[in-house]
């Protein structure tokens, strides 16, 4: 009834209500979009560079890879000549070298220094009394002194360079001896003090007249005039002058006279032998001298020169560069930035090897299951269930043990191809369920969707549906998948280094794994530098690579599209 009087109101409106309106026929259109259609790829982009933890870890991953294409070609190190480094540079004079940064040179900071603690005045007096070009004592610490009894011991702490090992014992050919003296004249230092040959050190007829002096002391005679019944005496001095011999013979920086005699009057051959000084206050030297009384600096025999040297500017002259290692050196003497270089190559290279061919496998075994679903899906699920049952470290054992057995593998792929062959196998194995998983659920998802039904409506076949429909838009997901799976390879390789259960560098690799390896034998607080650096590259790897997959995950995410502003 109300309705009806509504109309009935609205019937009799007065006409006068109503007035004609003119309509321009020029503004009744549709206006034009402003802004231009994007690609699906370029909003992905867009969406990405507004990550900015994204954009960091993608510099960051950047940089080490770089760092691992550029270093092993660029550095001087990879470049020595094949005759005296076959495999590769090393030196174990230079065992354990700290790493040297030269903006850090004199802060005590990375800089190849280190303080040693508890050393004895004897120590002190040791790291001054040096004839090298290289002084390893930068800095006394501190002194600290203690109370012995009735008398008192200072105990210094020193700040030592780990780079001026001082003189070495070095044997060389003609040619060499003749280059380094031409080098040595050229440069103005030919048998000065600063020249890299030092004069030799006559330590056998020291020690012979070492004996006579403990024979007078211990007997009133010299040492060949003792007789047989004087053994326990020839005993002493035998033990007493080969300690001392063994303490030279291992010690090439010294040139001056030590004494194993000991403030109460007896004789050691245990301890450290304290300098003897002459009545100027100085070191008595026991340089070799020739018929002349001149300082002799070589001995030829058999065709080739010995050399006592100072072997920094010796490895200067023969190698071309200084031995500085930025990231320090392992027990072998090589260069850890180097070896840091190519381990970071191979384990990226493993990585994404492993990884690509993972995700090949797993993007189609999952879109087959996912996309045909019911007995298809029901026979390949179970199949992966099986694979993924066996772990891949049992494939991997297994198969070490196989193919460095198998000789015709061996003449195949050589000892580093059979070792890369085994973890390949065990990696790929079942490492490509996981994707065929994460495919086969997208598929699932995707496949009943409009756009999908609609299409097959049209006559669109099974191939077309499955890459133009379907896996574009599961690609985000898949994209973030494949990104970490790098990392998770590289992660599983460097932990079967570190514990062991692999080991390239027995067949002449090198990767992030084994450098970790090296350092934990080496033992942390040794040598912390050499398990400081690859921990260093592979957190970065491991932090950057899920922080790019996150960004890459949300960049293709389909549901973004038109988000871009």
């Amino acid at each position: 009834m109300e309705n009806n009087n509504i109309s009935l109101e609205t019937n009799n409106l007065p006409k006068e209500l109503f007035k004609k309106s003119k309509i321009d026929a020029e503004t009744l259109h549709d206006q034009a979009f402003e802004t231009k259609p994007i690609s699906f790829l370029k909003g992905a982009l867009m969406r990405f560079a507004k990550n900015k933890a994204s954009i960091v870890a993608s510099i960051i991953i950047a940089v080490i890879i770089l760092y691992a294409i550029i270093v092993p070609f660029a550095s001087p190190k990879a470049h020595v000549n094949t005759t005296d480094y076959p495999t590769g540079f090393y030196d174990a004079n230079f065992s354990y070298a700290l790493p040297y940064n030269p903006m850090f040179k004199g802060s005590g900071f990375w800089d190849g220094t280190e303080v040693k603690t508890g050393q004895t005045e004897d120590d002190y007096e040791k790291y001054k009394l040096t004839d090298s070009n290289h002084q390893p004592l930068v800095a006394v610490t501190s002194i600290k002194e203690d109370k012995v009894g009735s008398s008192s011991i200072k105990m210094y702490s020193l700040r030592i360079d780990s780079y001026a090992i001082g003189n070495k014992v070095v044997y060389v050919s003609q040619s060499q001896y003749d280059k380094l003296v031409s080098y040595e004249k050229e440069q103005g230092i030919y048998k000065t003090k600063n020249s890299i040959m030092k004069p030799l050190v006559d330590v056998a007829a020291y020690i012979s007249q070492y004996k006579d002096q403990m024979a007078q002391d211990l007997a009133h005679k010299s040492y060949a005039e003792l007789t047989a019944a004087e053994t326990s005496i020839k005993t002493t001095i035998d033990n007493v002058t080969d300690f001392m011999n063994n303490y030279y013979n291992q010690n090439s920086d010294i040139y001056y006279k030590l004494s194993a005699k000991t403030s109460s009057g007896s004789y050691t051959q245990t301890g450290s032998p304290s300098i003897v000084y002459g009545s100027d206050g100085t070191p008595e030297t026991i340089y070799k001298k020739d018929a002349e009384g001149n300082d002799v600096y070589f001995e030829y025999a058999n065709g080739r020169y010995t050399l006592r040297v100072d072997y920094f500017d010796y490895f200067t002259f023969k190698n071309g560069f200084e031995p500085y290692y930025f990231f320090g050196a392992n027990g072998s003497g090589q260069d850890i930035f180097l070896r840091l270089a190519t381990g970071t190559r191979f384990s990226l290279l493993l990585g994404v090897g492993i990884s690509l061919i993972n995700i090949l496998i797993g993007v189609i075994w999952g879109s087959v299951s996912g996309y045909y679903g019911g007995k298809v899906d029901l026979i390949m699920e179970r199949f992966t269930d099986i694979i993924s049952a066996i772990p891949s470290i049992i494939i991997l054992t297994v198969c070490s043990v196989q193919f460095t057995n198998n000789l015709a593998l061996k003449a195949t792929f050589g000892d580093t191809g059979v070792y890369v062959l085994a973890f390949l196998v065990a990696f790929v194995y079942s490492g490509w369920v996981g994707v065929a998983g994460t495919t086969r659920m997208q598929f699932y998802r995707f496949k009943g969707q409009e756009y999908v039904l609609a299409s097959r409506t049209l006559g669109a076949k099974d191939g077309r549906l499955i890459f133009k429909h379907i896996l574009p838009n599961a690609i985000g997901t898949l994209v973030t998948s494949s990104v970490l799976m790098i990392p998770s390879v590289i992660f599983s390789e460097s932990s079967l280094s570190y514990l062991g259960i692999i080991n390239f560098t027995t067949s002449g690799l090198s990767s992030i794994g084994s450098l970790l390896e090296e350092g934990q034998n080496a033992g942390l607080q040794a040598h912390p530098h050499m398990l400081l650096f690859p921990c260093i590259i592979i957190s970065l790897l491991m932090i950057c690579f899920n922080l790019f997959g996150n960004g890459l995950r949300d960049a293709f995410n389909t549901s973004l599209k038109g988000s871009e502003e």
